[in-house]
Formats: structure tokens, C-alpha cells, sequence
């Protein structure tokens, strides 16, 4: 086996390690979980925390999370596997006709991760970034993924999230979330009325790709306050047509659900 460079392979170590922690950690923390010298990690943290690969979880914590470097090059990733590349072209066109927010959002852990949001000079401003995390269960983007999922492993993705209502509308019970996955599956979309915002009402639908799994989602986010029947019947149709041919070009070849 070829010779590793001992420093590299650390610095690898503690972003894997923070990938897979479902919590900050501090430089201490990380020297005790992988077993390093706390002289090595605090140098290599703090290397990483100045090229932006690592980041405080709060202005005055001393604890760890990755930071936006790691996104820009999963980006890369994500890009080099077109589903954000062969996405965005039909995130442009659903914005255009429903003149509504439209993201494109992926798995991370158990949680959606927002790849691309484009606008509508008119439309919702939503809080969401790029980057930015939500819980599956309080998302459409989300509970367009879950319901591809059995239960069981529905169960599991609750089970690890945190739950709370963030809004009177939010699912928060398991019971109701599988009932509203089963309409979803029935429809064809997922909705979020006013689940994680009094006013925004989302239809989305899950991206799947070759082995069948589903790999991400597409919504669009219109005000709560301008949606119709016949506005939603209409951008459900066109969001199904979209996300169904994402999937074709990822190299799915079954129906959505």
C-alpha cells in the first residue's frame, strides 16, 4: 500500500467525522474520537476552520460543524452527477409558467438539503438558502422523498429527526405523516400547506435515478394566499412531467410512485 500523508489523513478524518455526527464537536472532542494528539487536531481545525472547511456552530461556540467549502465541493459531486445540471433547465421553466419559487433540494443524512432555489421577480421569498438544511417531515421536497420510502424506513427517518410544529399546520405525529404519504403516492405530489410557513403553500415531487432510489426533489413554493385548485391542479401536472423527466435523464425508468 502506498505511503499516506499523515496530516492529510487526518484533516480527511475529522470532516468524516463531522459528517457523520448529528451534532457539533469541539476541538477536544475530536482529538478523543479519533485517538490524535490534541496539539494535531487543534492545528489542523483551526487550518480548516480559515479555508472555510469547518465553521463554529454559533458565533460564540467553540464547537465544530463543516463548513461551507465541504458544500461547494459536494456541489461539484452533485454536478458531475447532472442531477442539479440536468434540473435546473426545468427549475427554470416551472418558475416561469407558475411565476412561483422553485427548488431543487437533495438527501443529506436524514434531511433535505436546498441544491438550487430560483426566484421569480414577483414571487415568495422564502428564508430557505442554498445549503440550507430541513427536516423531511415539514417539507413538500421532503415528504415527496419520504413517500418513496416504506414505512419502516419512514419510521427511522422520524425517529432521528427533531420534532416540533413549526407552524398549527405541522405533521407531527407518525401516524399522520403516513397517511399524508399515502395520498402523496396516490396524487403523484407531495404538498406542504403551510406546514413550515403560514404562508407558503408547496407541490413537489421526487427525482429518482438509476437504481430506483430517489436521489432528490423539485417543488414550487407559491403564497399561500394566491393558490387556486385549478393553479395547483396545473402546477402538479407540469412538476410530475418535470420531475419524471429528470428521472429518465438520471436513468430511471419507472413511474414516480
Amino acid at each position: 500500500m502506498e505511503k499516506s500523508n499523515r496530516t492529510v489523513k487526518r484533516a480527511l478524518d475529522i470532516l468524516e467525522l463531522l459528517r457523520n455526527e448529528d451534532r457539533p464537536l469541539t476541538c477536544k472532542e475530536i482529538a478523543q474520537l479519533l485517538d490524535v494528539p490534541l496539539t494535531s487536531a487543534f492545528d489542523i481545525t483551526r487550518t480548516l476552520l480559515q479555508e472555510d472547511y469547518l465553521e463554529y456552530a454559533a458565533p460564540t461556540s467553540k464547537a465544530y460543524v463543516l463548513g461551507v467549502k465541504c458544500f461547494e465541493i459536494g456541489m461539484g459531486y452533485m454536478k458531475r452527477l447532472n442531477v442539479v445540471q440536468i434540473a435546473e433547465p426545468y427549475a427554470e421553466r416551472l418558475m416561469k409558467i407558475s411565476n412561483s419559487t422553485c427548488f431543487v433540494a437533495g438527501i443529506y443524512k436524514h434531511q433535505i438539503i436546498y441544491l438550487s432555489k430560483i426566484e421569480a421577480p414577483t414571487s415568495v421569498h422564502t428564508s430557505a438558502v442554498l445549503g440550507a438544511r430541513r427536516y423531511m417531515y415539514s417539507t413538500g421536497l421532503g415528504k415527496a422523498i419520504l413517500a418513496c420510502y416504506p414505512n419502516e424506513k419512514v419510521a427511522e427517518i422520524f425517529g432521528k429527526s427533531e420534532i416540533k410544529p413549526f407552524t398549527e399546520y405541522t405533521i407531527v405525529s407518525l401516524d399522520k405523516l403516513y397517511e399524508d404519504l399515502e395520498q402523496t403516492r396516490k396524487r403523484g405530489f407531495s404538498i406542504d400547506d403551510r406546514e413550515g410557513n403560514t404562508d407558503v403553500y408547496c407541490v413537489a415531487a421526487p427525482i429518482r435515478d438509476h437504481t430506483d432510489q430517489p436521489v432528490a426533489a423539485i417543488s414550487v413554493a407559491m403564497l399561500y394566499s394566491m393558490r387556486t385548485d385549478a393553479l395547483v391542479a396545473s402546477i402538479s401536472k407540469e412538476i410530475c412531467e418535470a420531475a419524471l423527466a429528470i428521472s429518465r435523464k438520471m436513468g430511471y425508468t419507472g413511474s414516480l410512485y
